[in-house]
């Protein structure tokens, strides 16, 4: 195994996965990759200024930033780098193509465990992704 990518939201669920596959990374050499999906802003209405769009859109990157550095702050004090990547649209569709693109040889996401009628009403991109990625997907519960 030469590059296992996770897939991170901030949640207690990503981060487990995150650690899951630092250790999988280090037990096999495989060389880490950290990804967290924004979505780009979409305002309707009165309050939809080219100035909010862009307050919006800049929120999401710093969000996505934070949460890369505490991620990789967290593997680095247990002894594993990373390589860090901001990728935009549906997370499921971004990490998917992501992981084509470099090639990764298998990714790891977390699952937040919720019930079926949940997983319906607000989408699982665990879900979504073991269905439409080229490459092996283990999901870490």
């Amino acid at each position: 195994m030469k590059k296992i990518i996770v897939g991170v939201d901030g949640s207690e669920q990503s981060s487990a996965a995150a650690r899951f596959a630092a250790g999988l990374a280090r037990a096999t050499g495989a060389q880490l990759q950290i990804a967290c999906a924004i979505v780009p802003p979409m305002l309707y209405g009165v309050d939809a200024t080219a100035e909010v769009v862009a307050q919006q859109y800049k929120g999401a990157r710093d969000l996505a930033a934070t949460t890369l550095e505490e991620i990789s702050g967290l593997l680095g004090r247990e002894g594993t780098t990373a390589k860090t990547f901001t990728i935009e649209g549906p997370a499921a569709d971004a990490l998917a193509e992501l992981a084509t693109q470099e090639d990764v040889d298998l990714i790891v996401v977390g699952h937040r465990g919720r019930n079926a009628f949940a997983r319906i009403m607000l989408g699982s991109v665990a879900d979504r992704l073991v269905q439409i990625s080229q490459k092996p997907v283990l999901v870490f519960r």
